[in-house]
């Protein structure tokens, strides 16, 4: 049990609402990657003289207005947020259930029945994303929604409990917030410059063709491709994933530190524990509320239209 992997405690509507996600996000990202492609390269085929160029700029704004047409109409964002809010949701839910952690420590402290409360969690996970695309018909009937690995690792020792999960879930969680946030803080940084320069490009060629160095009207086009890098980085959110998932990075290193010192031939040991991983999975529910709050804002707007 000690080697026990948290794919196998994961029960199957994670991976269901994490398929949904992961599709979702790569629809969202490739169809407006190429809007935007197609919106730039109208601007460049608009730029030049000639009736071709003007045919093709058409060429390229139907294209767009296509997409943009599939990309409401099939909302894969909301699927995206969706499906990685009630994966994330789910997963918290299965590791406090399998290391008795916060309400699931054994009893007197808390409920006798772990297996009932882990119950009554999950449809209140459940009733908040019924109707969901992310979830589908799993929302009604979950399978096996209390996987053999986790009342396995619920039933050994707290030493066990503890490398399981500080192995498991705290470093494979620190390690991808941390690449994750040096990732999107450098995007942040480039796009940041790009921003910058693209304007000042833009500056100096409207003075170039003041002046009549060249008669190519580049002004639409750098100003296209700018509007296409701001886009893309409020699509992307890179700043501030950058800052969430650096701070939740720090929050799991401290708690990591403080489960590694837990002394375990305490009277309180079981205790202290449930409420140590319990804010382990606050850190990572904290930065995983952002994914809600998306998909709320963007069920409103949908409403809205």
């Amino acid at each position: 049990m000690g080697r026990v992997r948290e794919r196998e405690l994961l029960p199957a509507l994670f991976w269901t609402a994490d398929s949904a996600s992961l599709q979702g996000q790569r629809r969202s990202v490739l169809l407006s990657a190429w809007e935007l492609v197609l919106l730039v390269a109208a601007a460049v085929f608009g730029s030049a003289d000639g009736e071709p160029w003007a045919w093709s700029a058409a060429v390229a704004y139907l294209g767009a207005i296509g997409l943009a047409v599939v990309i409401s109409r099939q909302n894969p964002q909301g699927l995206w947020y969706e499906g990685r809010a009630a994966a994330e949701s789910v997963k918290t839910l299965a590791w406090k259930f399998a290391v008795r952690a916060d309400a699931f420590q054994p009893p007197p402290r808390t409920l006798p029945d772990a297996e009932g409360l882990y119950s009554f969690q999950l449809g209140r996970v459940l009733n908040a994303f019924r109707g969901s695309r992310a979830v589908g018909a799993a929302a009604e009937r979950p399978e096996a929604p209390i996987t053999a690995a986790m009342r396995g690792l619920r039933d050994q020792p707290l030493a066990v409990r503890r490398e399981v999960y500080l192995r498991e879930r705290i470093l494979v969680q620190h390690d991808w917030y941390r690449a994750k946030a040096r990732y999107c803080a450098r995007a942040g940084f480039w796009t940041g410059v790009l921003g910058v320069v693209l304007p000042g490009l833009g500056l100096v060629l409207a003075v170039l063709r003041a002046m009549g160095e060249f008669g190519y009207d580049a002004l639409g086009t750098v100003s296209a491709v700018a509007a296409s890098v701001t886009a893309w980085a409020q699509l992307r959110q890179y700043r501030p994933l950058a800052a969430a998932y650096g701070l939740a990075a720090d929050e799991l290193e401290l708690i990591r530190d403080q489960l590694a010192r837990l002394d375990l031939g305490a009277a309180d040991a079981e205790e202290v524990w449930a409420r140590l991983a319990r804010d382990a999975e606050d850190a990572v529910s904290r930065e995983h509320t952002t994914w809600q709050a998306r998909r709320e804002v963007r069920g409103t707007t949908d409403r809205d239209h």
